[in-house]
């Protein structure tokens, strides 16, 4: 899933704040520095799934002819694909 890094940012910022306003986290350095970790988390976690839908879209490119010979639905395939390569490695979307 494409997000933009901005978006990303601002859920980053939103979430520390609230943490922060309901006293669920502390921290002693600059709010901008505890927003950069949760960024970071994000964007990985969002890297994974990007990363998944690139090995899946190889998979499905070595297996074309076979899929239009067969006529199979290209985005029912990537699904299925996809989830059970996420099933297989314990993702979770």
């Amino acid at each position: 899933m494409k997000v933009k890094k901005e978006v990303v940012r601002y859920l980053s910022k939103k979430i520390v704040g609230h943490l922060k306003n309901i006293n669920a986290i502390e921290y002693e350095c600059d709010e901008d520095s505890v927003t950069d970790v949760v960024d970071n988390a994000i964007s990985q976690d969002l890297m994974v799934e990007d990363k998944l839908n690139d090995e899946v879209k190889a998979i499905l490119a070595e297996q074309e002819e076979t899929l239009d010979e067969n006529n199979i639905n290209y985005r029912k395939m990537f699904q299925m694909v996809k989830s059970k390569l996420a099933r297989e490695r314990g993702l979770i979307l």
